[in-house]
């Protein structure tokens, strides 16, 4: 059983933006310019050997990722929008 903390306030449909904690990402940002994303799911089994991934994807194409929490910053609260 998987308990989510309180803390994280990340919820599926919420706009995230990409941060630059690694090569691709910082690719991502500034050679294709994918600063904001949809988070479409969350997982906490799918990768990085039982952290919860979130499935992000980029606003305005079909680009989509896994990526750790570490990775994307709240931009938007889906109940903002």
């Amino acid at each position: 059983m998987v308990i989510y903390s309180s803390v994280d306030k990340i919820k599926v449909g919420d706009i995230v933006e990409l941060q630059p904690t690694n090569q691709r990402n910082r690719q991502l940002r500034s050679q294709e310019h994918k600063h904001l994303w949809e988070v479409l799911q969350i997982c906490p089994v799918i990768c990085f050997a039982g952290e919860i991934g979130y499935d992000i994807k980029h606003i305005g194409s079909e680009h989509s990722r896994w990526v750790k929490r570490d990775e994307i910053e709240i931009d938007t609260y889906r109940e903002n929008m």
